[in-house]
């Protein structure tokens, strides 16, 4: 199980480096990488399956679960990209913690 939540977690944070977002967010001005970079890190928690349990789930699951059911606090929420930035951030520098 340990070895699964590693994998799962090495694969979201290959995901910030795939867009070169490893550890810069908050200097990008680029608004369509970050949009990408929002969607592929949503999506990989909601399709995680181990690591997921192991997650915060107020701060990180929870939100990406709501925003795939399109729920209108939550997507309009993440509308503003500085919330994007820190979520992503959060997400980052936890999974950084603990797996990276």
């Amino acid at each position: 199980m340990k070895k699964i939540i590693n994998e799962e977690a090495k694969h979201i944070l290959n995901i910030y480096r795939f867009y070169q977002k490893d550890g810069n967010l908050y200097l990008t001005t680029d608004d369509e990488s970050l949009d990408t970079l929002y969607e592929a890190v949503v999506d990989a928690i909601n399709a995680s399956e181990v690591l997921k349990t192991q997650l915060p789930y107020n701060e990180f699951v929870h939100p990406c679960k709501m925003v795939r059911e399109n729920d209108a606090g939550w997507v309009g929420h993440f509308e503003e990209r500085d919330n994007r930035r820190f979520f992503l951030s959060d997400i980052h520098d936890y999974l950084k913690l603990l797996y990276g």
